[in-house]
Order: C-alpha cells, then structure tokens, then sequence
C-alpha cells in the first residue's frame, strides 16, 4: 500500500480529496497526514517518507514549487493540486507531470494513482527535479531553516556564507543575525549548489553572489560582502579560480 501526504491550504479541498482515496482506492493508497501548512507539510515529509505527495500549487505561505524547492530529496511521486491557470501548470504539462485540476475528478486521480503503482520503487524523482530546473529564476528560491519548533523560509540570496559547526552550521546573511542550525554543511551544500553556492574550504560554504575579492596569498581567500575573509583550501584553488573567472 502507498503511503500519501497531502498538503493544500484549503481544509475543504484536504477533505474532499481524502473521502474520494478513502472511498475508492483504500486498498491502494492510505493518507498518513495532511496539512494546510506548507511548513508543517516538510516536517510530516521527512517524518512520514512518503510514497505520494498530493501538493496544491498555489498557497499563501509558500508555493508548491517553492516547498518543492527548499527539499534536499524527492524521492516520492509528486501529484500537484490545482484549481488556477498558474504559470507552472504548462511546464508541467511539458514534463509530463502529474496534476490534477480542482474540482478533481474520480478518472482524473484514478489515472494518476495508476501511475504511481506502477513505478517499482523509491527513487530521486528526475522528472521533478528537472522541472524544477526550468522554473529558475521564475521565482525567488527559499531554503527551510529549522528553528526549535519552527521553520523558516529564508530567500537563499540573502545567505553571504555558511560555517560548518561539528553536526550544525553556522548561516551568516546580508541584514539579520548570524543563525545555528542542526543541519551538516554537507547537506546544506547539496541543497544549495544549484543556487550558485560553492564549497571552497570543508569548514566554508560561500554563495557566490556575495563575494567582491580574491586574496592572492597562501593558498588563496575569498573576500565576502561585509569583507569578511575566507580561507580556501589547497585543493579546491583551481576549482574556486575557475569559478570566479566565470562571473
């Protein structure tokens, strides 16, 4: 039986769409959790590992895509939710993509349930990652931060830099405090590489963006917004200078 996760913001919709797969497909597909928090919604991912995830497109604290967006792993077939023309619903179409528009119809979730049966086991989920590829620079990328018993949906371009900490890290931006997370540099690193970050030292993660210099001495240093200085290592010299001669 494959496990889904629904998240949309409206309850109505949540419901609806829980009595149809709980009317018609209970054999096949048992909800684990929904929200109508996108927040809570990453939290009940990672909690859960879901086999489907039902993701409305269009929600106020943040999009589907951006939600999308702020995961390390998709490893789980994403079916998204819809009830507007939205400006991702064609790049979805094109991808061939699973979506289902509101009012959803029983033929229309039967198709797209088929769909995912067939699909043999867990694994990245290509296809959305490669459309989201193409959605850059259609909206401003965000990456969850953790925070206690929050999360935080921080614009990746307002993150200067980010020190590894032991298990934690250290994430410095442009206007607002330095911040501690329990999240390895390494899987920060993995998760912003695409947004133009590079890993120039095993304790330093820079976003690109930000750096204004380049130190010629020793081994070399990157000098960030605020002049902050950061040593790169010996072995990732020649990849930062190819880096920076590219910008």
């Amino acid at each position: 039986m494959l496990k889904a996760i629904i998240i949309d913001d409206e309850q109505s919709c949540i419901e609806t769409l829980q009595l149809m797969l709980n009317k018609k497909f209970a054999l096949q597909v048992e909800v684990v959790a929904a929200t109508a928090t996108p927040s809570q919604g990453i939290q009940l991912i990672q909690e859960h590992e879901p086999d489907i995830l039902f993701l409305d497109v269009e929600m106020p604290e943040m999009t589907g895509i951006e939600l999308l967006q702020s995961l390390s792993h998709i490893n789980f077939n994403v079916i998204f939710t819809t009830a507007h023309q939205h400006y991702a619903l064609q790049a979805i179409k094109l991808n061939a993509l699973d979506y289902l528009t509101k009012p959803i119809s029983l033929e229309e979730l039967a198709t797209a349930i088929h769909k995912c049966i067939t699909k043999q086991k867990k694994e990245e989920n290509s296809l959305i990652h490669n459309f989201l590829n193409q959605l850059k620079g259609n909206a401003v990328k965000r990456i969850a931060i953790p925070t206690g018993t929050t999360t935080q949906f921080i614009p990746v371009n307002e993150i200067v830099r980010i020190e590894s900490a032991s298990n934690y890290s250290i994430l410095y931006f442009i206007n607002r405090p330095k911040q501690t997370v329990t999240r390895t540099l390494k899987d920060l690193e993995e998760q912003l590489t695409p947004h133009n970050f590079l890993r120039v030292h095993h304790s330093h993660l820079v976003n690109l963006e930000h750096v204004i210099g380049f130190k010629n001495q020793d081994s070399g240093y990157i000098i960030m917004h605020g002049n902050e200085v950061i040593e790169i290592s010996r072995r990732k010299k020649q990849e930062v200078m190819d880096r920076l001669n590219t910008m």
